[in-house]
């Protein structure tokens, strides 16, 4: 998932350059936004269903109409949201108004804050340079593009991994690919271009099988590989101090 990072001063068009990047990307992919709300706190309507289970105390409330579905959330936060859009396949999420937030993005009129990828472009000098923007993604998004591709009647699992590198999980996937009955492997980092919300700078591989034996076989490879190469770098750095 593209993160796309819009913000700047009052009164710059962060909301006119996103609805118009919605309106671009929504004919490419799967398109969602994050509104930061400033000082501002969101009403809502008094009297309704779903406003009362919420005051009631639920950490949740949906609602749920014939075209789309709202959900109030007690708590959360920018990186959970993220999150959550990517878990729902989101190909590109926009995000607006966080000017105090290290996410590179486009910068609109003269804040100085966020780091900036681009500044006051065009829609098209934007969609033109989308490979310069963070990738974001999350397990249950690695492993349900997996799903989609092999179909029903398969077994999938995936394995986290920490302090993770390009490098390291390629090595992870190698290893895991050559056992038997794998139909999909896919190894990559979950946080890219962005330092936010991944200190520990995660990766996940990610895998699709005939049965839970074959997925548990193939992640076991991977994780093998993984061991391996931690301890080659444990012993190095032994060396080196000595």
């Amino acid at each position: 998932m593209i993160i796309i990072h819009i913000f700047g001063t009052s009164n710059t068009g962060k909301t006119m350059l996103t609805r118009q990047l919605c309106e671009r990307l929504a004919a490419t992919g799967h398109v969602e936004t994050i509104k930061h709300l400033g000082h501002h706190l969101f009403t809502l309507e008094e009297g309704r269903d779903t406003t009362v289970h919420y005051q009631a105390g639920a950490s949740g409330s949906c609602g749920i109409d014939s075209e789309k579905s709202v959900t109030i959330q007690r708590e959360g936060g920018l990186i959970a949201a993220i999150d959550a859009a990517a878990d729902r396949g989101a190909d590109f999420c926009i995000i607006e108004g966080y000017k105090n937030t290290p996410i590179p993005g486009v910068a609109l009129g003269d804040h100085r804050g966020a780091p900036e990828i681009l500044r006051d472009p065009t829609v098209d000098e934007i969609l033109n340079n989308l490979d310069l923007f963070p990738c974001w993604t999350t397990p249950k998004a690695i492993l349900d593009s997996l799903y989609k591709k092999a179909g029903t009647g398969v077994a999938g699992g995936v394995l986290i991994l920490h302090k993770a590198t390009e490098m390291a999980l390629k090595r992870s996937v190698a290893a895991a690919e050559i056992s038997p009955d794998i139909i999909a492997i896919r190894g990559e980092m979950l946080i890219q271009g962005c330092s936010v919300g991944d200190p520990d700078r995660r990766g996940c591989l990610a895998v699709i099988g005939t049965s839970p034996g074959a997925v548990a076989s193939a992640l076991s490879r991977g994780a093998e590989a993984w061991v391996e190469k931690e301890q080659k770098e444990e012993e190095f750095n032994s060396q080196e101090e000595e």
